[in-house]
C-alpha cells in the first residue's frame, strides 16, 4: 500500500472515532431526556441520527426481532456483534426501542453509565 494510502486509511479512522466521540457527547447530554411515547422524529431531532437500526423481522428462518431498534455510539465492534447477534443490543451502547406504532417503548443506555 502507498504511503498516500495509509495516509487516507489513518485520516479515516480519525475522522470516524471524532464523529463517534461527537455522538457520545450528545448521546450523554440528551439521552435523558428520552421519554417514552416520543416518535421516531422526536428522537432524530434530540439525538440526530442513529449509527444503526435494526428493524423487526418475521422472514421465516430469520432471526425474530420483535421490536425496531436504534442504537446511538456504535465502534466497529458492536456493530459487527450486532450483524452477527441482532436481537440483542451490545452493552456499550446507546439504545432507543421502538413499538410496532414507531413510538418509544424503552431504552437504556450504556452499562458503563449505568454503573456511575
Amino acid at each position: 500500500m502507498s504511503v498516500v494510502g495509509k495516509v487516507a486509511i489513518i485520516a479515516l479512522a480519525i475522522v470516524g472515532m471524532t464523529a463517534l466521540t461527537g455522538c457520545e457527547s450528545q448521546c450523554q447530554q440528551q439521552f435523558a431526556s428520552l421519554k417514552n411515547g416520543m416518535t421516531r422524529a422526536q428522537v432524530e431531532e434530540l439525538l440526530g441520527k442513529p449509527s444503526s437500526k435494526f428493524e423487526p423481522s418475521e422472514e421465516p428462518g430469520a432471526t425474530l426481532l420483535s421490536q425496531e431498534r436504534w442504537q446511538y455510539g456504535d465502534n466497529l465492534s458492536t456493530l459487527v456483534t450486532g450483524a452477527m447477534y441482532p436481537t440483542g443490543a451490545p452493552d456499550r451502547v446507546w439504545v432507543v426501542y421502538f413499538d410496532d406504532q414507531g413510538l418509544v417503548s424503552s431504552m437504556h443506555p450504556p452499562v458503563w453509565e449505568r454503573d456511575e
